[in-house]
């Protein structure tokens, strides 16, 4: 676990520029300082699924689906060119098609997620 956290943050932090989660003058709102505690959280308490769900409504959460188009690239180590233009359920729609493999993506996304967490520590942080 720790090593693949170590792994996946130097794509993640170019990822948070990729996906939009950072800006052109590379500051992050702070609210995804939120958003990314509350992720791991909401996995555990409501399960891998519904939390992905919650997450990946871009009507009503455009910008927390940010954090799951991210993720989909860490844990796929697909080569996306423009990752910020992936749907925001494609997580989610991996994880049901890969069922069987569910446990191994869950603790994958909870790693990839920390990774992305801390990716976000070096950028800036303002307020929104």
């Amino acid at each position: 676990m720790k090593q693949r956290i170590e792994n996946y943050i130097p794509k993640a932090i170019e990822l948070v520029k990729k996906v939009k989660i950072a800006n052109e003058k590379n500051e992050v709102k702070n609210e995804f300082n939120g958003y990314f505690s509350a992720f791991g959280a909401a996995i555990i308490q409501s399960g891998l699924k519904p939390a992905l769900a919650f997450y990946a409504n871009e009507k009503t959460a455009k910008e927390r689906s940010k954090i799951l188009k991210a993720i989909y690239v860490l844990i796929t180590n697909e080569d996306i060119e423009k990752p910020d233009e992936l749907k925001g359920d494609k997580l989610l729609q991996y994880v049901i098609n890969n069922s069987e493999q569910e446990e191994i993506l869950k603790e994958n996304i909870i790693d990839a997620s920390i990774a992305l967490k801390l990716a976000v520590r070096t950028y800036k942080l303002v307020k929104s």
